[in-house]
C-alpha cells in the first residue's frame, strides 16, 4: 500500500468538495480530493440552479464562470409558478425591474462534471476519482484515510461526502437524524406541455403531500425534471408509496395530467434522501470539518442545497487557512467553523423551516395565492421575500398573519 501525504484531504468531489479545493488552490497547501465515483457521475437532484448559485460562481476562480457559460444543456429560467391545493396558480417573474433573481435549470451531472474539470486545472490539487474510502482514523499527528490500494495522510480532513458521510460516522460519531430528512423521487420526461414561455419552474402544493410538493422544471432539449418530495416521517406515518403517488398525479390530476398526454418517461424514476437544515448540529471536531449535505444544510422548505454546499466549501477553505496560520487543528479551534456557517446560514434555514411548517395548512396556501393574484403589492411582497430574509421574517410573524390574512 503506497502512502500519500497531503496538508488537506477532501472526501467528496461534489459542489462542497470542489468549492473548498478551488478556494484553497492558491494557499500553498497540498490538497487531495478523493471521490468514490468517476466523473461524469449521476446525482439525483431537482436540477435547479438558483440566483444564489449563479452569484457564487462569480466568487470562484475565473475558470468556473467561463466553464459554466460553456455548458450547452442549461436553460435560463425567469420565474416561478405556485399551484395551490384548490388548483389556483400564482406566477412570479424573477425579472422585476432591476431585482433580477433569475436562475437556470441544468442537469447535476453536467454541473458537477464542470466543477470537477475546473478542479483538474489546478496543479496544487490532486484528484483521485473512482477511489472508495474504506476507513478513516484520526490521531495526534494527523488523519489517515485508507482506500483499497492507498494510504492518504493529512493534517485535517473535510467531509464533503454527502448525507451518508463516512467522515461524520468515523470521526464525529454523528447519527442520522431521521426526523429531519426529506425523500424525493424524480424522473426525466420528454414532451411535457404547458410550460411558461419564460421557462418558469413550477411547485405544486396539494393536500395529499403537504408540506411537500410536486415540481415540474423545464430542461433543455424539450425535457422536464418531474418529481415529488415529502418529509420522511410523513411518508412513514401515512404509508405512502412516492412513486405510485407521483404516477397518480401525472395520470389524473387536472393541473398536471393534460400536460403529459404525449409525454414519455426517459429512463426510470430515482429516489434519494435529503438532509434538511432544521436545527443546528455539530459539524466540526478534532481535525475535521463537514460541508455540504454532510453538514445537513439543505433549505427545509425548497429542498435547495447546491448554494449552501458551495458556500460551506468556501467557508471551510477560509477556516483551513486559519488552521494552518495558527497551526491549530483541534476541536476548540474548529468550533469557529460551526459558528461562521450558522452566522451565514441559520437565519435563512430557520425561516424556511418556519414556512415549511406553515405549509401544512392548505387554507393558508389557498388564501395566499388568491390574495396575491388580486393584490399586486402583496404579490410583490412575496416575490421580494424569496430573496430578502427581513421581508420573509415579516411574513411569518403572528402579527403579520393577522394583519395580512385575517382582517
Amino acid at each position: 500500500m503506497s502512502k500519500n501525504s497531503f496538508d488537506v484531504i477532501i472526501i467528496g468531489a461534489g459542489p462542497a468538495g470542489c468549492a473548498c479545493a478551488m478556494m484553497l488552490a492558491d494557499s500553498g497547501l497540498r490538497i487531495a480530493v478523493i471521490d468514490k465515483d468517476k466523473s461524469p457521475k449521476e446525482k439525483i437532484c431537482g436540477d435547479g440552479l438558483s440566483k444564489d448559485v449563479i452569484n457564487q460562481i462569480e466568487i470562484f476562480p475565473p475558470i468556473v464562470k467561463s466553464s459554466f457559460e460553456k455548458i450547452s444543456r442549461k436553460l435560463f429560467s425567469s420565474g416561478i409558478r405556485f399551484y395551490s391545493p384548490d388548483n389556483n396558480c400564482l406566477e412570479i417573474s424573477f425579472e422585476r425591474e432591476s431585482k433580477s433573481v433569475s436562475g437556470y435549470t441544468c442537469e447535476r451531472r453536467a454541473f458537477d462534471e464542470m466543477l470537477v474539470n475546473c478542479v483538474k486545472t489546478f496543479s496544487t490539487i490532486e484528484l483521485h476519482e473512482g477511489c472508495k474510502v474504506l476507513d478513516i482514523e484520526s490521531g495526534n499527528n494527523g488523519v489517515s484515510v485508507f482506500t483499497e490500494n492507498n494510504l492518504f495522510t493529512s493534517k485535517i480532513i473535510i467531509g464533503a461526502d454527502g448525507m451518508n458521510s463516512l467522515v461524520a460516522k468515523k470521526l464525529a460519531s454523528i447519527e442520522k437524524d431521521k426526523h429531519s430528512q426529506c425523500i424525493g423521487i424524480r424522473g426525466y420526461f420528454e414532451n411535457v406541455k404547458g410550460f411558461h414561455q419564460g421557462n418558469y419552474i413550477e411547485l405544486h402544493f396539494y393536500n395529499e403531500i403537504l408540506p411537500g410538493y410536486i415540481w415540474l422544471f423545464p430542461m433543455a432539449g424539450n425535457k422536464a425534471n418531474v418529481g415529488v418530495g415529502m418529509m420522511a416521517d410523513d411518508i412513514s406515518k401515512r404509508k405512502i408509496n412516492l412513486k405510485s403517488l407521483l404516477e397518480d398525479f401525472i395520470s389524473k390530476h387536472p393541473n398536471i395530467a393534460p400536460r403529459f398526454s404525449n409525454a414519455t418517461l426517459s429512463g426510470r424514476f430515482e429516489a434519494w434522501r435529503i438532509p434538511l437544515g432544521t436545527k443546528k448540529r455539530k459539524i466540526s471536531g478534532e481535525r475535521f470539518l463537514l460541508a455540504g449535505d454532510a453538514a445537513c444544510i439543505v433549505d427545509p422548505f425548497t429542498g435547495e442545497g447546491i448554494g449552501n454546499a458551495l458556500r460551506s466549501g468556501r467557508v471551510a477553505a477560509d477556516h483551513i487557512k486559519a488552521c494552518f496560520g495558527k497551526n491549530r487543528f483541534d476541536e476548540d479551534f474548529n468550533a469557529a467553523y460551526d459558528k461562521e456557517i450558522y452566522r451565514r446560514m441559520w437565519k435563512e434555514l430557520r425561516l424556511s423551516y418556519s414556512i415549511q411548517k406553515l405549509f401544512r395548512h392548505p387554507q393558508l396556501i389557498n388564501y395566499t395565492v388568491k390574495k396575491a393574484n388580486r393584490n399586486e403589492h402583496f404579490k410583490s411582497l412575496i416575490a421580494d421575500a424569496m430573496t430578502n430574509e427581513d421581508i420573509k421574517k415579516r411574513l411569518v410573524r403572528p402579527y403579520m398573519f393577522y394583519k395580512t390574512f385575517l382582517r
